[in-house]
C-alpha cells in the first residue's frame, strides 16, 4: 500500500513537471567567466537526471570493483559449506549402513570447512572408535579440542564415554576434572556416577548423590536403582565384619529387604561363616518380595535344621510350581541335607532338566556320596567336567 501512495505521488509530480515544461519549455542561463551557456528547462532536468545516473553508475562499479575479493572470499566460503553439508549428509548415511570406514572418511573429509565442524570431528572420532582405531580417535578429539576450545565440556563428555571401555580411569579422571568445574551440571553429575558405580568408588559416589538428588540428573526410579546399587557395593566391599555391620546398620529395615542390598549383605555373612539371623530375614525377604538369588542363598545356608527350611521351601513351590531351576536346586540341597537322598536327587535333576549347571551336577555328586553310592557320584562329576569343557 505505501509503495502504491509513493509511485502515484511521484507520477503526479512527474505528470504537473511535463505539463508545465510542455506549457512553458523556460530559459536558463549560466554564466562563468567569459563564457554564457542558454538552455532550455526541459533539457537542464534531463541532463542533470543523466548526469546523477551516470555518477550514481560509476560509483556502484567502483564499489563492485573494491568489494570484488570480498564477494568471492564468500562465494568460495559458501560452496565450501555446502561440500561440507553434502560430506556429512553422506557420512551420516554411511553410518546407518553400518559402513563406519566410509562415515569417517566423509565425516572428516570437510571438518574445517563446516558450520558444524565440532559434529564433525566428534563423529569421526567415534567412527574411528567403533574400528578399534584409538589412534586416530584420539587425534579427532585433540583437533577439536584445538579448534573449538570453549566446547570443552561437550568434547570432554564424549571422549570419557568413548575411554570408558579400553581406558577406564582416564575415562574417570576426565569426568572428575568436569565435575570439578561444573558441579552441578546434570550431565557430568550422570556421567560420573556411572564411572564411579562402575568402577567401584563408593565413598566418591556416596560424596556426590546429595548433588545427584538436588540437581535431579536422574529421575526417581533411576536415582532409586543408583542408590541401591551404591549400598549394594559398600556391602560387597566391606573389609571386615565391623564395617558390614555398620552399614547394614545405616540402613532402613526397608532397605534392608530390597533384594540387591540383602543379597550382598547375606554373601559377606556366609563367606565369614555369621548365618545368624539370616535364615529369617530371607524368609521375610522373598516373601516379600520373589529373587532368585536369595531364593539360591537359602539353600546355602548350614546353621540349624535343613527339614525345616526345606518346609519353607516347598511352600514356595506350591505356588511358584516346578519351572524354576534355582528354587529346584534349593530343594534339592536342602532335601539331601535332610537326608532325603531320593527326594533331593529327584529336584536336582528336574534342575538340570531346566538348566544344565555345573554347580548342580556337584550337589547331585555330593548327595549320592553323602548316601554312600559312590560310583555314581564319581559318574554325575564326570558329567560336570563334560559340562565345563563344553562351555
Amino acid at each position: 500500500m505505501r509503495l502504491i501512495i509513493v509511485l502515484s505521488l511521484v507520477f503526479f509530480v512527474a505528470t504537473s513537471l511535463a505539463t508545465l515544461l510542455l506549457y512553458d519549455n523556460g530559459q536558463v542561463s549560466m554564466v562563468w567567466g567569459d563564457w554564457v551557456v542558454e538552455t532550455s528547462v526541459s533539457f537542464l532536468i534531463a541532463a542533470v537526471l543523466i548526469g546523477f545516473i551516470v555518477v550514481y553508475g560509476l560509483l556502484r562499479l567502483l564499489l563492485n570493483i573494491w568489494h570484488l575479493p570480498l564477494f568471492w572470499r564468500k562465494h568460495r566460503r559458501l560452496r565450501q559449506y555446502s561440500k561440507a553439508e553434502t560430506a556429512m549428509a553422506k557420512g551420516m548415511i554411511a553410518l546407518e549402513y553400518g559402513d563406519w570406514h566410509k562415515a569417517e572418511k566423509q565425516l572428516i573429509k570437510s571438518a574445517k570447512n563446516s558450520e558444524a565442524g565440532l559434529v564433525h570431528y566428534l563423529s569421526a572420532a567415534k567412527m574411528a572408535h567403533n574400528q578399534k582405531a584409538f589412534g586416530r580417535r584420539d587425534q579427532y578429539i585433540n583437533q577439536a579440542r584445538e579448534i573449538y576450545p570453549a566446547e570443552y565440556v561437550t568434547i570432554g563428555l564424549v571422549e570419557a564415554r568413548l575411554l570408558s571401555e579400553d581406558k577406564p580411569e582416564m575415562s574417570l579422571a576426565i569426568l572428575e576434572a568436569l565435575y570439578e568445574q561444573q558441579s552441578k551440571n546434570p550431565t557430568i553429575l550422570a556421567e560420573y556416577a556411572a564411572g564411579l558405580k562402575k568402577q567401584g568408588y563408593w565413598q566418591t559416589l556416596s560424596e556426590i548423590l546429595p548433588d545427584l538428588k538436588k540437581t535431579r540428573a536422574l529421575d526417581s526410579l533411576e536415582y532409586a536403582e543408583l542408590e541401591q546399587q551404591f549400598w549394594a557395593g559398600k556391602l560387597a566391599t566391606a573389609a571386615d565384619e565391623a564395617e558390614l555391620d555398620s552399614v547394614w546398620q545405616s540402613l532402613s529395615k526397608k532397605q534392608q529387604l530390597i533384594p540387591e542390598i540383602l543379597a550382598e549383605y547375606v554373601e559377606q555373612r556366609i563367606g565369614w561363616d555369621q548365618e545368624v539371623t539370616l535364615e529369617s530375614l530371607l524368609e521375610r525377604a522373598i516373601k516379600k518380595q520373589w529373587n532368585d538369588r536369595l531364593v539360591y542363598q537359602y539353600g546355602r545356608l548350614t546353621l540349624g535344621p535343613a527339614f525345616e527350611r526345606l518346609k519353607v521351601a516347598e511352600k514356595w513351590r506350591k505356588t511358584y510350581g516346578d519351572e524354576n531351576p534355582v528354587l529346584l536346586l534349593t530343594l534339592g540341597r536342602l532335601a539331601c541335607k535332610s537326608q532325603l537322598w531320593a527326594l533331593g536327587q529327584g529336584y536336582l535333576k528336574q534342575s538340570l532338566q531346566l538348566r544344565t549347571e555345573v554347580e548342580t551336577f556337584h550337589a547331585l555328586a555330593q548327595c549320592y556320596e553323602a548316601e554312600g553310592k559312590e560310583n555314581q557320584a564319581a559318574i554325575t562329576y564326570k558329567e560336570a567336567i563334560l559340562q565345563l569343557e563344553n562351555k
